[in-house]
This record gives C-alpha cells, structure tokens and sequence, in this order.
C-alpha cells in the first residue's frame, strides 16, 4: 500500500489534534521521549511530553515521529550513564515484531506469541501496528512481580526481557518453520534449502531480542517515516489491514490502555522461562574471562579503519560499504540502525554514493546471513584506499599489526579496558597465550615474536 507522503502542515495538524495529542502524553508518562526528523536523526535526549504545548511544538520544528523508552524513570530529564539504576522505577516487555515477507507473516508471529501468552493466562497484553511491516506486542511492568529469586526485578533490566524474548522464540520457532514452508513469500527461500529444519526463521521474521540499556520503541500513534502509516492499536489481527493505519482512520480510534495489565499476571511466563534459561546456562561450558558479544558494540570500540571510513571517504567507496554494512552487522547493530548510520555515512562521502546502490546494498545485505568484512591484510579494503592507520590496540604492544580482522579489535580493546586477570599471571599480547613468569613471556616473544 503506498500512502501520498503528508506536507509539514498536514503532520502538524495530524499530532495537534486533541486525541492524538492525549494518547501521546498518556501514554508518555514516566518515560523518556525520542523525537524523530524525517532523515532519521533524533532530537535532543533525554527528553519528555507533558503538556499539548510540548507536541506541538516538536511536530512544528519538523519532529515526524516520537519514541518512547520500554524502561519507566523516576526522572527522566535526569538521565545519564551513571544513574540509570537509581532511577529506572520499571520496564515494559515490548515484543517487536518484524517480517521481511510480509504483513500477513507477521500476523501469523503475533498469533502465535499471544496464543502462548494465553496458554499462560495473560489475557491483557495490546498490540499495535509498528507502522511498517510488523506488530509490537506489550506486556507492561504491572504484570510482572517485584522480585525473582530474592532480587527486585526492576535491577534486573535487561537481562530479564531478553531472557522473555528467548523462551518466546522457542517457544514458537517450530510451527514458525511450518508457516514459512507454506508462505508463498518465502517459496524462492525454501527452495534453496535442503532440509526443512535448517531453516532460521527468524532470519526472515524477527522477534525482538536485542535489548539494552535505554531501548526504544515507537509510540502508540507516531508516524512512521517509511511508510507516512501510523502505529496504530490493533484489536483484530486477522482483520487489520494497512488502510487502518491512515493519518485520518488513526484520528477515528477509540482510547486504548497500552499499559495495563493485572498484578503478577505474567509470573507463570516468567518462572518458565527463568527455568529453561536455567536448563541452558548450565549445559553451555563458559570460558574463564571470556567476553560474550550479546550486545550492541558502541562506535567508541570501533578500529581506527571503521572511523575513517564512518568520517567519510574519497575513494573506495564501493568497497567500503560492504565493509561497514558487515562491520556493524557483526557488532549486534539492527538492520534499521545500520540502514540509519549507512545513510548518514554516505552524505560525508565526496561525492555520495547515487542512492539507488546504496538501497540495492542495504536490501542485498538484508537478506544474506552474517559475514565478517575483509581481513585486515586484504590492501584493497584498506591500505589502497587509505583508512590503514594502525593504533596501538591494532599492534597489541609490538611494531606490527597483529589484530587479523576488523571485529576482532573491539574484542581485544575492550579485554584491554577491563585488565582481565591471567590464569597464570603474565599474558602475550601478541596471541594471548599465558605464562607463570617474565622470564617465560619473554622467551615466548624471542622465540614466536
């Protein structure tokens, strides 16, 4: 469904209306708030709604859309790196759903996530229209209990919502598998796989498990820049169709409770899921100092090569798209941040890249699984192009680079940071082998080094 992209003005009119308006306050309460421009950047954060003077004026600076915080704070305004303990009072389960096959696939994902919500007596979650091509399904903090194993839950962001998020896709990845096989969107991708239970269903339909600190999702009611759709409450799945989400029907909606939900209703969900996080944590062996890579990785970790390019380039362009996009791609970045942080890349380029081969980029990337980019002595990535400057994290102590590839360096820079312990106390920072004296180490490097 393509819908005419709406003018300043119809959008202005459109959030101060006094319906919309309402829902967004409402519904804002205690969290913080990010506004959205057309292109994608953000306004400043942190920030908040509390009164209609407040919409209004963000939509008349040219705000599109507005996000909210799945965590609640006692103060948002207040927010910074160091305080977000003291102040979180809660969090909301938000599970989002995204399908790159379609609407009707994501439709089947949330019938069977609510079918399991009900199997464990949670009848007041909402759903709502991401705007796009998938649902958002809520389970507010009210239905959670106030402790787990003797520690308040609200300490225990975001681990709990991504264990939640695990069981859930558990949970449902088998009859998931046997919707995709009969979807004829995914005929094309079923067919080049030999065995059925190969299939990664959320390859192609994703549910929401990439949570961390300060994570948003969008408004009930926002606009969505991609579509000019808005993020509507769904009451039937079934019958919900795009031409819903329409600026004008989306002002027709009836006041809807997002956030509502009985005391320890989920608690059933809970217990379950902690037990088989439980099962699984101890059939994994772990590694003694071994840092997982289960969250987003922050630019300040990135290698000196992957700023360069990000500053924008020249020459080499080409190349360094596919570079980046695997970069990010292999540091937990979600689709939607790369295609953002891609975009923005290519208007520091001189000149940018023509828009088309960057879409047809990020659409082919999309759909391929998970690459690393080229390894650091491949010279045409990066020494031809000029983004090879080496720092000392790329040595690892020595005269020469030792790091092989790109993301291996935000492992070693944030091992470094955290002056981990070695099990026998002297450690080569060349190949990290360890040693129970000086004297030992220094051998090592004379002898390999």
């Amino acid at each position: 469904m393509d819908v005419e992209i709406p003018t300043k003005r119809q959008i202005i009119e459109y959030y101060c209306s006094d319906f919309i308006t309402q829902q967004l306050i409402k519904n804002s309460a205690n969290r913080e708030v990010a506004a959205a421009f057309p292109d994608g950047s953000y306004d400043k954060r942190p920030n908040i709604l509390q009164y209609p003077s407040d919409v209004a004026q963000m939509a008349k600076k040219g705000i599109t859309s507005f996000h909210f915080s799945v965590e609640r704070w006692s103060s948002p305004m207040g927010l910074s790196a160091e305080n977000y303990n003291a102040l979180r009072t809660g969090w909301d389960f938000v599970i989002d759903i995204d399908s790159k096959l379609g609407l009707e696939e994501a439709k089947t994902v949330a019938h069977l996530i609510t079918k399991l919500l009900e199997k464990y007596g949670i009848k007041h979650y909402s759903i709502k229209f991401s705007g796009r091509r998938g649902f958002h399904i809520i389970l507010p903090w009210e239905m959670f209990p106030r402790e787990m194993d003797y520690k308040p839950l609200v300490t225990r962001y975001p681990e709990i919502p991504r264990i939640l998020a695990q069981f859930i896709r558990k949970n449902i990845a088998e009859d998931l598998i046997k919707a995709i096989i009969q979807s004829p969107n995914a005929r094309e991708f079923v067919e080049t796989i030999e065995d059925v239970q190969q299939i990664n269903p959320f390859s192609l339909i994703e549910v929401e498990k990439d949570w961390g600190n300060r994570h948003m999702f969008r408004a009930p009611f926002s606009l969505n820049e991609k579509t000019w759709l808005v993020s509507v409450p769904v009451k039937d799945l079934r019958s919900f169709k795009k031409e819903d989400a329409t600026m004008e029907n989306a002002l027709k909606s009836e006041t809807h409770e997002f956030f509502k939900g009985e005391e320890n209703e989920a608690v059933n969900l809970l217990t379950d899921a902690m037990d088989l996080y439980a099962t699984i944590k101890k059939e994994e062996p772990v590694k003694k100092n071994a840092i997982r890579w289960e969250r987003k990785i922050d630019e300040e970790h990135f290698p000196p090569c992957i700023k360069l390019v990000l500053s924008g380039l020249n020459d080499g362009k080409k190349r360094s798209i596919f570079t980046l996009m695997n970069f990010l791609r292999m540091m937990n970045w979600r689709q939607e941040e790369i295609e953002k942080k891609v975009l923005e890349w290519n208007q520091k380029n001189q000149p940018p890249l023509p828009a088309s081969i960057v879409l047809s980029q990020l659409r082919y990337h999309e759909r391929r699984e998970s690459i690393p980019p080229a390894n650091c002595d491949v010279g045409m990535y990066y020494i031809d192009i000029g983004i090879c400057r080496p720092d000392t994290t790329c040595k690892g102590g020595t005269n020469k680079i030792t790091v092989k590839n790109p993301i291996n360096y935000p492992f070693r820079k944030m091992k470094f940071a955290r002056k981990l312990p070695s099990r026998r106390g002297f450690s080569c920072g060349i190949c990290s082998k360890e040693f129970r004296s000086p004297q030992a180490l220094e051998i090592h490097k004379g002898r390999y080094h």
